[in-house]
């Protein structure tokens, strides 16, 4: 019987996305019974929406309580000066799934965008972020210039919002749904036990280690 996975919807330049991420990296790393994640791409504002400006008062805000965060749980963390587009980071990636090296690039985007801060708008970072984790730039080149993975891209996106996913990052185990990034604790508590936000006091402290 296969063991249950996470479903994580996420975005490249999300925060939240990013420092879960991180966190379930480093509990699997550590030696944690953290389970496998399946990938759910989620753009925060997909075109033809406006999209996000660092400006915007509550982007800022939010920003600003990851970075503290990130910096209580000693995470490199630069808040990006951009919030790009990433629907060709998303096709990149999964172009990486393919080809059997998902998670190399997938942490290659993150980091390239909260600790280097690059613009993975831009296709010609994304193609040097993949050779950097031993791809085939130019072919990657052409699969975005062809839009090959846009239609699982959109797929993905419209599969999440018609099971009530509405936003980054959302997190699902075993009929148990996490939304947004709460604290360290509660992650946790959710990834090991699946636990949420709600369901009292007592199952916290049994979620938590």
């Amino acid at each position: 019987m296969p063991h249950p996975r996470i479903r994580f919807a996420f975005d490249y330049v999300d925060p939240g996305s990013y420092l879960t991420h991180v966190l379930l990296q480093r509990w699997r790393e550590a030696g944690d019974a953290i389970p496998e994640v399946d990938w759910i791409p989620l753009e925060l504002r997909p075109f033809p929406e406006t999209p996000v400006t660092p400006e915007e008062p509550e982007w800022m805000a939010m920003t600003r309580a990851m970075e503290e965060a990130a910096q209580g749980m000693e995470i490199p963390f630069r808040p990006p000066g951009m919030v790009p587009r990433t629907r060709k980071a998303h096709e990149a990636a999964l172009h990486a799934l393919e080809r059997g090296c998902h998670g190399e690039l997938h942490e290659a985007l993150f980091r390239g965008h909260f600790v280097e801060g690059k613009d993975l708008g831009r296709v010609d970072v994304l193609v040097a972020l993949a050779e950097e984790v031993g791809m085939d730039g130019p072919e990657l080149r052409t699969v975005l210039g062809v839009d090959r993975f846009l239609p699982r891209v959109l797929e993905l996106r419209s599969v999440a919002l018609d099971t009530g996913i509405r936003g980054v990052p959302t997190l699902e185990f075993e009929n148990a749904r996490l939304e947004g990034f709460t604290g360290v604790d509660h992650l946790r508590a959710f990834v090991i036990r699946g636990w949420t936000p709600g369901n009292g006091e007592d199952d916290h402290h049994k979620g938590r280690e």
